[in-house]
């Protein structure tokens, strides 16, 4: 019975996106990016897209499809891309003189992808999503801004699978994607094999410890909360649905029955990190905080949490303001440098 109500509600959520299953028929193949892909995959042209041929209609991502609207207005106008891509750039070393070609990964609408291409003036950015629709939105963008006409390539395409040909990337670049893919040990895989010797891949994802310390922390405002009397309140339903988050999302990635049923599927640890560089050949990995400033690394989670649910303007109760900042207060820099719910990932082919 068990199963049945958990296939049950995996059908549930599944989405037919009907209209990739109808734009591909009947549409030639696109020739043209042959040099680029794997032997065996094959491309159509859905406007200024190339699209996998093999791309599956059917998506379990909600967020990426019928809700790629909200999702991009969510993101897209996030002012903190360009120093995030930034950082990531310092901690990788990248000579941002040179002539690149960049991956990025899970782009969506772009934020990652214009971010870089600012940075990386001289670079070619490759951006791929499994969304469609979210890829749609960057290339019209993309088609509309002179600069970026030319240097920005769209591919629609799932990361499992292997899509471009060997040895092609210099640099590879995924902003809050790994923790969405249901085996990423596959699909980096995948990726490393498009990378030349020496190449890297930058991934900023959540970080284990620290999601943890979040949890301490959600607790500590329902606790706050209810003092107040106001704990059956949107915040307060919000901690406990941030609280199970993390829990369902706890230890080494490992598909279980309600993974496929998660957005965000995984939160990752150093230890999982080095086992996977050294599964994927890889010579060096490095983990790094997201934030150059941790002083108030705890209470800028909790405002990016509101802000990523749509809640950024929840009202907050003073005391509970108090709560979250007692977590920086307590903690020291040294810790945190530990402790940091968000960290830029540097591997090294």
């Amino acid at each position: 019975m068990r199963r049945w109500q958990a296939n049950l509600r995996k059908v549930a959520r599944t989405r037919l996106d009907v209209r990739l299953m109808v734009r591909g028929i009947g549409r030639p193949d696109e020739a043209d990016a042959d040099a680029l892909l794997a032997p065996g995959v094959r491309v159509y042209r859905d406007g200024p897209v190339l699209v996998d041929r093999a791309l599956s209609p059917f998506h379990l991502a909600s967020q990426f499809i019928e809700n790629a609207q909200t999702y991009h207005q969510r993101n897209f106008e996030r002012l903190d891309f360009v120093d995030l891509i930034d950082r990531c750039l310092k901690l990788a070393d990248i000579d941002r003189e040179r002539t690149l070609d960049v991956l990025d990964i899970g782009s969506g609408s772009g934020s990652s992808v214009f971010a870089t291409c600012r940075l990386l003036p001289r670079a070619e950015v490759y951006a791929t999503d499994i969304s469609p629709q979210l890829l749609g939105m960057l290339a019209r963008f993309v088609e509309s801004n002179e600069i970026l006409r030319g240097r920005v390539h769209p591919f629609c395409f799932d990361l499992h699978r292997r899509f471009f040909r060997a040895d092609k990337f210099d640099l590879v670049i995924g902003a809050a994607i790994l923790h969405h893919l249901l085996d990423p040990r596959a699909a980096l895989a995948n990726v490393v094999d498009s990378m030349k010797p020496g190449g890297k891949m930058i991934f900023v994802e959540p970080l284990e410890a620290g999601s943890l310390v979040l949890t301490m922390l959600y607790a500590r405002v329902l606790e706050v909360l209810a003092t107040l009397g106001d704990g059956d309140g949107t915040l307060a339903q919000l901690m406990r649905a941030w609280r199970l988050d993390v829990q369902c999302r706890l230890g080494p990635p490992a598909a279980r029955p309600r993974t496929p049923l998660l957005d965000d599927k995984w939160v990752f640890d150093a230890p999982y990190l080095i086992e996977l560089a050294g599964l994927l050949g890889l010579a060096k990995v490095e983990i790094h905080p997201a934030q150059h400033d941790l002083t108030n690394v705890f209470e800028s989670a909790f405002r990016s949490m509101l802000a990523d649910s749509g809640h950024a303007a929840l009202p907050i109760p003073g005391p509970v303001h108090d709560a979250v900042r007692e977590f920086d207060r307590s903690i020291g820099l040294d810790l945190k440098r530990h402790l940091s719910p968000t960290g830029i990932i540097v591997l090294t082919k």
